[in-house]
Order: C-alpha cells, then sequence, then structure tokens
C-alpha cells in the first residue's frame, strides 16, 4: 500500500498548528498531573519544525537537481533568511567558543521561526490547504477562549490544579516547574488561559484576531445575521480577554493593528468615500471608551513603576551594546536566559560594563535590540532587511487582491513588528510559527516566483 505523503503532511500540519497554544497546558498535564517527564514532549514544536524542513530540502533539491545556484537565483528573500540563519550560527559560540544550553534556547527563538517561513514557501501540502489551517488555527482558538475565559471570570482559579495539575500558587515560573493558571499582580490575576506568560497570549489574539477578521469579511455569507454574529461574538471573547490579560502592549497592538485595517479597507472598499464625521465620530467613541478602561484599571495600565523599568532596562542594554558592539552571542537576553531560573532571578544576568556597577537586567524588551546585543549590528541589519521584504511582498498582495484577508495578513505581521519594540513578542511559538507559515504560504500562492 503506498503512503499519501501529501495527504499525511497535511493532517500533520493540522496536528501542529492546533496544539501549539496548547503547548504549556499539554507539559503542565502531563508534568504534574501524571508526573511524566517532559524533558523531551517541551521540545515536541521543534520536532515537528526540524521534520518539516527536513522535508522542504528534500523537496528543494530534488526539484533543482542538487543545485543551490537554481533555488536561490529567484528568491532573494530566501536568500536572506539563510544569511541571518547562517549568522545566529555563528554567534552560538560567541563569545567563548563554546556551546551553553542557553545558546541552543537563543538560537530557537531567533531562527526558528525563520524555518517554518522557508517550510511555508515550498511545501504544498501548507499552500494547497491554507484554508484548512485557519480554520485548524480559529477552531483551537476558539475553544481555549469558551473553556477558559469563563473559568478564569468564575474565579476558580484553584479548581485546575486538581483537573489539569497547575500550581495552586499564582505568579510561580520557574524551568521545570508546575505552571501556574495566573500571574498575580499587585492583587490582580492575569489571564493567561493556556499559555505560559499574559503578554505571550495576548499578543497571540491580536495576530490571530486580526487574520481572523480578514477571513470572516471575505466569506459569502448571504445570512448578514450569521456574519455579524460570527464578527461580534468571538470580538467579545478576545476584548474581554486582552482586557483581562493586562498587556499595555497588547492593547497598543490591537489599536496600531485596528488603525491600519480600517486605513485599508477605506482605501480600497469605500475609496475614501466615507463621510469625515462618521470617521471622527467612530474613532472618538473608541477613544474615549479606551481611556474609560484604562482609568479604571490604571493601577496596571497606567503603571508608572512598570515604564520606568522598561526605559531603565533600554538604557541599559544600549550602554552594553557600546560597550561589547561586536555582540555577547545568541542567548543572552530574555527569553532564552530563563533556563533553569525562575522568572524573577532570570531577570538577573551580572554584566559588567565601563560603569562603576554591573548591568544585571538583561531584559531589553525590545527584539530588535536583543538581537543587535547578540548578532552585531550586521545581524540586526539582515533582520531588519528580512523584515522589509515580507512587508514589502504583503503589501504588494495587498494592492493587487484588495481582499481582506491580505489586509488582515498585512496588518497582523506589522502589528507583531510593532509589538516587538515594546516586549519580547515572538518568544511564543504559538504566535510565531503559525504567523510565518501563513505568510510566506500566502505569499508564494499570491505572487509569481521563477522556478
Amino acid at each position: 500500500m503506498k503512503l499519501n505523503t501529501k495527504k499525511i503532511t497535511k493532517w500533520a500540519f493540522w496536528i501542529f498548528v492546533f496544539l501549539l497554544p496548547l503547548h504549556a497546558l499539554i507539559v503542565t498535564f502531563f508534568q504534574c498531573k501524571l508526573w511524566v517527564s517532559t524533558s523531551i514532549l517541551r521540545f515536541w514544536k521543534e520536532i515537528f519544525v526540524v521534520f518539516f524542513l527536513i522535508i522542504t530540502f528534500i523537496k528543494v533539491l530534488k526539484e533543482n537537481h542538487g543545485s543551490l545556484g537554481k533555488i536561490y537565483k529567484w528568491n532573494n528573500l530566501i536568500g536572506v533568511t539563510t544569511i541571518f540563519i547562517i549568522f545566529s550560527l555563528i554567534y552560538i559560540f560567541f563569545p567563548y567558543l563554546e556551546i551553553k544550553p542557553s545558546s541552543l534556547l537563543g538560537f530557537k527563538y531567533d531562527t526558528f521561526f525563520f524555518f517554518c517561513l522557508i517550510i511555508g514557501f515550498y511545501l504544498t501540502s501548507i499552500k494547497e490547504n491554507l484554508n484548512f489551517i485557519y480554520k485548524s488555527i480559529f477552531i483551537s482558538t476558539a475553544l481555549i477562549l469558551v473553556v477558559f475565559l469563563p473559568w478564569y471570570m468564575s474565579w476558580d482559579i484553584k479548581s485546575t490544579t486538581k483537573i489539569f495539575g497547575y500550581s495552586d500558587k499564582v505568579s510561580f515560573y520557574e524551568s521545570n516547574e508546575c505552571l501556574s493558571f495566573s500571574q498575580n499582580v499587585d492583587g490582580h490575576n492575569r489571564f493567561q488561559a493556556t499559555f505560559w506568560w499574559p503578554i505571550r497570549f495576548s499578543v497571540y489574539l491580536v495576530i490571530v484576531y486580526l487574520i481572523y477578521l480578514g477571513y470572516i469579511l471575505d466569506l459569502k455569507i448571504k445570512d448578514k445575521k450569521k456574519k455579524y454574529f460570527a464578527l461580534i461574538i468571538p470580538s467579545i471573547f478576545v476584548l474581554i480577554s486582552i482586557f483581562f490579560s493586562y498587556s499595555k502592549t497588547s492593547f497598543l497592538g490591537l489599536i496600531f493593528g485596528g488603525i491600519i485595517f480600517w486605513y485599508f479597507i477605506n482605501k480600497f472598499f469605500y475609496h475614501k468615500n466615507l463621510e469625515k464625521k462618521y470617521i471622527i465620530g467612530l474613532s472618538s467613541a473608541f477613544a474615549f471608551l479606551l481611556l474609560i478602561v484604562m482609568y479604571i484599571k490604571r493601577d496596571l495600565f497606567l503603571h508608572l513603576g512598570s515604564m520606568i523599568n522598561r526605559l531603565d532596562n533600554l538604557w541599559k542594554s544600549i550602554e552594553m551594546f557600546f560597550y561589547n558592539p561586536i555582540g555577547y552571542g545568541l542567548g543572552i537576553a530574555w527569553p532564552a536566559t530563563q533556563i533553569g531560573r525562575s522568572i524573577e532571578s532570570a531577570w538577573w544576568w551580572e554584566i559588567s560594563t565601563a560603569s562603576p556597577y554591573n548591568v544585571s537586567k538583561f531584559l531589553p524588551e525590545n527584539w530588535f535590540v536583543q538581537i543587535l546585543l547578540e548578532q552585531w549590528i550586521m545581524g540586526l541589519i539582515v533582520f531588519s532587511w528580512l523584515l522589509f521584504l515580507i512587508g514589502y511582498y504583503l503589501f504588494q498582495i495587498v494592492k493587487k487582491e484588495k481582499t481582506f484577508l491580505s489586509i488582515g495578513i498585512f496588518t497582523a505581521f506589522a502589528c507583531i513588528v510593532f509589538m516587538w519594540l515594546f516586549t519580547h513578542s515572538f518568544e511564543e511559538s504559538a504566535t510565531s510559527y503559525t504567523l510565518f507559515l501563513i505568510i510566506w504560504a500566502y505569499i508564494s500562492n499570491n505572487l509569481k516566483f521563477k522556478k
């Protein structure tokens, strides 16, 4: 009996994207409920990525008869991606020409979502089944929100210990230890659902929500009530969830994404015929509601200490760059520093600088600064050029296709880059792997590339 590799790969992708947002819950359940070692299980995502990457390499080499020249000739994005991966491999050994576990984690966080980009571009199992993959992501996310949001709002947080094996200690985060159901800040339990951290969860929701809006708006549903239902009900769940995550970054990201989404809809669908008074009225109402929400929870959203800490971390990171501009190597900045240490102790990484004191918080809270610290100026240039190319291709598709989905995907990408400025938003695999798989498969399907 001949195996249908395309069908197997298709369902493997379905399982992959469906389980990605459930990762932290799965690991916690096996380790803290069933008491099974999860040393290998916690890297199941990366095992899947490597498996798909091997299939991709075999397919590409076979189609191009082993000629690297043919592979890179018409595809500058793959070329720039390869250069960045090579840079990352070199910087695994910095600064002492030895590989540490944190260096390998740094490589995972910095480059594995680019592996997903390569996979998404070449594998027909993704390109031919994008609609199937969208539905998998939406169903998985919907199940999480429908089950866990009411549970969280009931405040019966301790019951999760008996059912899933969560720790009964709020804000208890440590590598290889039982996960908590929520993070506690000043007496407020921040909603994180099946994720490891509230910010990771809310960033994921923002990205998936923007793609979902484009997907639903493009569907030809004759019954308008059904379409409104498909838009309004999920929006309520998403907005409430993002609110209870108390993430300033996600709120800013949602506003930023909403502005871009609305701008393109107005430009390509309404042709700027909407009266200004309606635009001003809607914008004012949204801004007013946002101000009320932020005032009610001002101790969280307008927490002055948190803002000062972020600026302080950024300043110290810049100082560290000038002290050692050639780069410190992978795995020396958050999130790779969490290995073997609690969240609190992971923020303390003693590195001497020219200052009379030691820089103790190696938490830039800015992905671009993190790349700069780890891989020098050239690493940041290649990384930024890669992002520019992706944005350029997606923008070309928006102008060419003029569909809601193309706007949603472009907006999701622009939004994640924007949120990079304030947090390590790509540390969450469910966000980065999913988005980059979709991005390149979508680009490959909608733009012609010479073979």
